[in-house]
């Protein structure tokens, strides 16, 4: 049981997730009064890459305990670089490139549209726009089984993750994004003045409900493996719709 290892996963997970709240605040707050559009762009690439590092060791850490056990990692998590985060990392840019294939013809589309004065789209921009998303979220959902085979040491494609989520988009949607994001959204939506403590805390909560969407997925994962050892037609019920 998850909840038995609740104790462990807090322990394990600490040290990144204290680490990647620190680096959101220092982005947040570091930013302010730079110069230069080259100094923000470098700063920002240098952000994103320590962040998606420390996201990757934070991820494979929840991973592993969840579906390995406590003794598959370090007491207080993974903070060694392996292939097997690089490989997650690959796997972190290769969505960041289908997110990008999705996103961009609808962005284009829309400005041109706007920018055309299209009367369909005056007023509807948003909209537009959130269908994208929609569609990069299920994406996602599909590809994201990816994560925890290769956090166990598995060496899959997209196409096994197709074939393995097939049927089964939506429900991964459901347990991956809307169990753990709408309590987030709605924190930051609050109107509350910002502090540097206020912030770096918001954050850990952020990631608390992050490690709580990995646990989701390593469970929907491990369900999927377990009723489709081939991957050849798993779903989470022996009826459904994608």
């Amino acid at each position: 049981m998850v909840w038995q290892k609740r104790f462990m996963l807090f322990r394990a997970l600490m040290a990144t997730a204290l680490a990647m709240a620190a680096l959101d605040v220092a982005m947040r707050y570091g930013l302010k009064g730079v110069g230069g559009v080259s100094l923000v762009i470098l700063l920002v690439f240098l952000y994103w890459m320590l962040a998606w590092a420390v996201y990757t060791l934070f991820a494979v850490t929840c991973h592993r305990i969840v579906l390995l056990g406590e003794t598959s990692v370090p007491k207080y998590g993974l903070l060694s670089w392996t292939s097997r985060e690089t490989r997650f990392l690959g796997w972190l840019f290769v969505l960041f490139f289908y997110g990008l294939l999705i996103i961009g013809p609808v962005l284009l589309v829309t400005f041109g549209a706007v920018f055309l004065g299209v009367p369909f789209f005056k007023g509807y921009e948003k909209y537009w726009f959130f269908l994208g998303a929609v569609g990069l979220i299920y994406v996602f959902a599909r590809l994201a089984v990816l994560f925890p085979a290769t956090a166990i040491g598995e060496r899959r494609n997209t196409d096994w993750a197709f074939e393995t989520t097939a049927k089964n988009g939506w429900r991964l949607v459901a347990a991956t994004t809307l169990i753990a994001a709408p309590f987030p959204l709605g924190m930051h939506a609050l109107p509350v003045d910002h502090s540097l403590l206020g912030d770096f805390l918001m954050r850990l909560v952020d990631y608390a409900f992050m490690a709580i969407g990995i646990v989701a997925l390593s469970l929907s994962f491990r369900f999927l493996s377990s009723t489709s050892p081939e991957a050849g037609g798993a779903n989470f019920s022996s009826s459904g719709r994608a």
